[in-house]
C-alpha cells in the first residue's frame, strides 16, 4: 500500500470537494483547494436539505447504493463526534418518518414493499412526532437515517481544513492546467465541469425555508403524494426546510409561481399551522446530474486526474464515502464502494455505446 504523502489539488469547495479534502488530509497529504466562489462555495451544496436518507431514496436508487449511504452516515457521525461543538454544527441521527394521507396510503405501502427486511417499521406517529399524530395516526419509520444542517457543516469543514494546514486559493482552476504541478488533481467542480463532460446535465431543485413556532419536529418527515411529494427537514429555532420539486432545466435558478404554490399547498396539508408560518426564503439551485442520477468517479488513464461529479440530490448523503473512495485509491487501498462508483460509469458508457 502506498502511504507516501503526496501533493494534491482539489478543485471545487462544495460538499464533495470539502469531504474529499477532509479524507485526504486524514491520510497526511499536502492539499490545496481552489474555488473562485470562496470557502465554502455558495453553490448547489447550499441548496441541500441535508437529509441523509438512503433508504427513503430506494424507489429512485439501486439497492446496492443503500450501504454506501449508510456508511456515509457513519462518517458524518464520526465527524460530528470529533468536531460537532464548533460553528453550530448540527447533526442528528433520529431516523426519518414517512407519512401519507388516507387516500394516498397505497403509495406508502408500495414504498414499504421495496425496503430490505428490518429497515423500516410502521410506528404510531404520536411516539415520534406527536404534533402530526391527529392527521397521520401512523407512519413508516426508518431509524437508521439522519439529517444535517448544510451551511454550518460546510463552514465547520472549512475551518477545520484551514486549521490543519490545507491551502485555500480563491481562483478558477482547470485540471489540465494544474496537472503538471501536483501528484493528483481531484475535480469536484459540479456544473463547472459541464462544458467538458457532455453527460452532465443540470436539474433544478426548489426549496422554501420557513419558521413555524407552533410546530416541533425532531426528524425529517416525508409526505408521500402522487403529484406533490414533499420533505421537511427541521433546523434549530423552529426553522424548517421544505423541498419537493425536481425540474429538468439548468436555465434558471429561480422559483416559478406554480411550483411555489404546489410546495406551500402540500406543506399546509401536512399541518394547518403552516398557514401562519413565516417565509424566510424561497430559492432554487442547479444540481449536477448524470442520466441515471447517480454519482461517478472517473480516473484518468495516467491516474493523476480524478473526477467526482453527478451528485444530483445526494451530495451530503454520498460525499463522505466519495471522499473516502478517492483517498483509498490514492494510497492503494481497497474500497468496494469505489468499484460501485466506477462500475456505474463504465456500465452506462457501455449501454450508451450499444
Amino acid at each position: 500500500m502506498n502511504i507516501k504523502s503526496q501533493n494534491i489539488a482539489i478543485i471545487g469547495a462544495g460538499i464533495t470537494g470539502l469531504c474529499t479534502t477532509y479524507a485526504l488530509l486524514k491520510d497526511g497529504h499536502t492539499l490545496t483547494i481552489y474555488d473562485p466562489a470562496g470557502f465554502p462555495a455558495d453553490n448547489a451544496s447550499f441548496m441541500a436539505g441535508g437529509m441523509l436518507a438512503p433508504l427513503a431514496e430506494i424507489e429512485h436508487m439501486p439497492h446496492e447504493w443503500i450501504e454506501a449511504g449508510l456508511n456515509s452516515i457513519a462518517l458524518w457521525a464520526e465527524f460530528a463526534q470529533q468536531h460537532g461543538q464548533t460553528k453550530g454544527f448540527d447533526f442528528h441521527q433520529k431516523g426519518s418518518l414517512l407519512l401519507a394521507h388516507d387516500e394516498d396510503r397505497h403509495i406508502l405501502q408500495r414504498f414499504a414493499a421495496h425496503l430490505p427486511a428490518g429497515k423500516g417499521e410502521y410506528t404510531p406517529t404520536k411516539e415520534l412526532e406527536p404534533t402530526l399524530a391527529e392527521k397521520f395516526p401512523q407512519g413508516l419509520y426508518l431509524p437508521e437515517e439522519a439529517h444535517i444542517n448544510p451551511a454550518p457543516a460546510m463552514h465547520t469543514l472549512c475551518d477545520y481544513l484551514k486549521s490543519t494546514g490545507a491551502t485555500f486559493i480563491q481562483e478558477k482552476a482547470d485540471p489540465s492546467t494544474l496537472n503538471a504541478q501536483y501528484d493528483h488533481v481531484i475535480d469536484c467542480r459540479g456544473m463547472g465541469a459541464a462544458w467538458e463532460d457532455k453527460n452532465l446535465r443540470g436539474v433544478k431543485g426548489e426549496i422554501v425555508i420557513v419558521r413555524n413556532t407552533e410546530l416541533t419536529l425532531s426528524r425529517p418527515v416525508r409526505l408521500m403524494h402522487p403529484r406533490y411529494p414533499l420533505y421537511i427537514v427541521p433546523r434549530p429555532n423552529h426553522v424548517y426546510m421544505i423541498g419537493a420539486t425536481i425540474i429538468e432545466s439548468s436555465d434558471s435558478a429561480t422559483v416559478s409561481v406554480r411550483s411555489g404554490l404546489e410546495l406551500l399547498s402540500a406543506l399546509y396539508s401536512l399541518h394547518s399551522s403552516f398557514s401562519e408560518a413565516e417565509i424566510i426564503e424561497v430559492k432554487a439551485g442547479i444540481r449536477p446530474s448524470y442520466p441515471d442520477n447517480l454519482p461517478r468517479i472517473e480516473i484518468s488513464k495516467n491516474d493523476n486526474i480524478i473526477r467526482c461529479n453527478g451528485l444530483f440530490r445526494h451530495g451530503f448523503m454520498l460525499s463522505p464515502i466519495i471522499g473516502r473512495c478517492v483517498a483509498d485509491h490514492i494510497k492503494g487501498g481497497q474500497n468496494n464502494f469505489l468499484n460501485l462508483l466506477k462500475r456505474d460509469r463504465n456500465e452506462h458508457h457501455h449501454q450508451r455505446a450499444a
